[in-house]
C-alpha cells in the first residue's frame, strides 16, 4: 500500500528511543515524497532515515521509477486520490510536509500543495531538495515562474539545505519563512583507518556513487583517468556505482582500455554500498550542480576524504585542505593534481578522513531530528 502509516523503526545505536518525533507531533504530520523503501538517490535516502525517527510516519508516495511516463501518470493519479482520502479521513493531520525537486517533481508537488493548503486548509512545508532548482526556475517561462513563486512564497515554511540556498531563495522570492535544515545521514560504525607513509599495499581506491551522466561529472572523472593512464596504472583503482547512462560509461571504459583502472559496480545499495564505502580510501563527486549531496555526507561518515566541486551546499561540508579538496566543475587537471596529493602522501587519507567524520556528526539524527521537531512545534503553536 503506497499511502501508509508506519510504526517507529528507530536504530537503537542512535541515542536510544528518546530521539524521535513524538506521537503527539508525528500524528499531525503527513509527509509527501518519493519511494523511500526501495529508494534510488539522495531524497529517498533522507526519507528512509526520517522514517526511523518518527513515532508514527504518515507517508504518501508520489513518485517511483517506472519504465514509461504513462505508468507514472496513472500511479500519481492513484496516489493523489489517496492523498485526498487521507486528508478527508484523518482529522488529526495539521501539517503537510512536501519534499520536492525540480521539473516534473515540482508540478506534481504543486498540485499537492494547492490541494493541501487551499482545499483542506493545512499548514504546508515545502522542503526543496532540487540541485537544479536555479536552472529549472531560470529556464521556465512566464507561467512556470509564476507557479514556482506561488508555491515558494505561500508555503508556511520553506526548508532549504544550505546557507547558499537560503541566500538564493531570499534574493529571488518573497518567502514567508525560510529554514535551513541539513540533510540527515546515519553515521557509519567504522574503525579509524591508518596509513603508513608508503601507503596501503594495494592501489588507492577512489569511489564515485551517483547518477551516471554529465551533471555528476562522472565522464570528467573517467576522462581524467584516460589522460593520466600511465601515471595512475597500478597506483589507483576507480570504483563507480550508480544508474543512468550506463552503456555510455561501459563503452568509454572498453574503448579506452581502462578496465585495469576503472570498475563499474552497477547500482549499489544496502550491504553492497556499505562494503564499498568501508573498503575505499577516497570519495569523488565532480558535480556541476548540487543541493547538499547525501553521497558526500555518507562518505564522510565512513572517514573518507572528499574530492568535489564548490557547487550548492558542498563547500559547507567539504572544507578545502581540511577534509578534502575542491576544484571547479570540468577542471580535470586540478582533479588529477589533488588526487596525486593522496597518492604521494597517503597519510593525508587518515588525517582528512578523521576531519570528515568529525564534520559529518553535524548531520546525524542526533542534530537534525530535534531541529525538525522544533519546526513542527513552531507551526503547530
Amino acid at each position: 500500500m503506497e499511502t501508509s502509516v508506519y510504526p517507529a523503526q528507530a536504530d537503537p545505536r542512535e541515542l536510544g528511543t528518546s530521539l524521535s518525533i513524538p506521537k503527539q507531533i508525528a500524528e499531525k504530520v503527513l509527509t509527501i515524497g518519493l519511494e523511500h523503501r526501495k529508494y534510488e538517490g539522495g531524497i529517498g535516502y533522507v526519507m528512509n532515515v526520517y522514517e526511523k525517527y518518527f513515532s508514527v510516519f504518515k507517508y504518501v508516495t508520489t513518485y517511483k521509477r517506472f519504465p514509461s511516463k504513462l505508468k507514472l501518470i496513472f500511479f500519481f493519479i492513484s496516489q493523489y486520490v489517496k492523498l485526498i482520502k487521507t486528508l478527508l479521513q484523518d482529522k488529526s493531520i495539521e501539517i503537510v510536509h512536501i519534499h520536492g525537486a525540480a521539473y516534473g517533481s515540482f508540478y506534481r508537488k504543486f498540485l499537492i500543495f494547492l490541494t493541501s493548503r487551499y482545499l483542506f486548509g493545512k499548514k504546508t512545508i515545502y522542503h526543496v531538495h532540487a540541485s537544479e532548482f536555479k536552472k529549472f526556475y531560470e529556464g521556465s517561462g512566464y507561467l512556470g515562474k509564476k507557479l514556482i513563486a506561488c508555491m515558494v512564497e505561500n508555503a508556511d515554511v520553506l526548508i532549504c539545505l544550505s546557507k547558499s540556498w537560503e541566500t538564493y531563495f531570499n534574493t529571488h522570492f518573497s518567502v514567508k519563512r525560510i529554514e535551513i535544515l541539513d540533510n540527515i545521514v546515519n553515521l557509519a560504525d567504522q574503525q579509524h583507518k591508518d596509513y603508513i607513509d608508503s601507503g596501503p599495499v594495494r592501489p588507492l581506491r577512489l569511489l564515485f556513487l551517483g547518477l551516471i551522466g554529465h551533471r555528476k561529472g562522472v565522464f570528467d572523472l573517467v576522462d581524467m583517468v584516460r589522460q593520466n593512464k600511465a601515471v595512475l596504472q597500478g597506483r589507483l583503482e576507480v570504483i563507480i556505482g550508480g544508474n543512468g547512462e550506463v552503456d555510455k560509461l561501459n563503452d568509454y571504459i572498453r574503448q579506452h582500455q581502462l578496465e585495469s583502472l576503472v570498475r563499474f559496480e552497477g547500482w549499489v545499495s544496502g550491504d553492497h554500498k556499505h562494503r564499498l564505502l568501508s573498503e575505499s580510501d577516497l570519495f569523488v563527486l565532480p558535480s556541476y550542480n548540487e543541493g547538499l549531496p547525501i553521497s558526500i555526507l555518507e562518505a564522510m561518515s565512513y572517514q573518507l576524504p572528499i574530492l568535489s566541486t564548490p557547487v550548492g551546499g558542498t563547500p559547507e561540508i567539504v572544507q578545502h585542505g581540511l577534509n578534502g579538496f575542491l576544484f571547479e566543475p570540468g577542471d580535470k587537471k586540478a582533479l588529477f593534481q589533488f588526487l596525486m596529493n593522496f597518492v604521494d602522501r597517503p597519510k593525508l587519507i587518515a588525517q582528512m578522513g578523521q576531519e570528515s567524520e568529525r564534520i559529518s556528526k553535524r548531520y546525524s539524527p542526533v542534530t537534525v531530528i530535534p531541529q525538525l521537531l522544533d519546526i513542527y512545534k513552531s507551526i503547530l503553536n
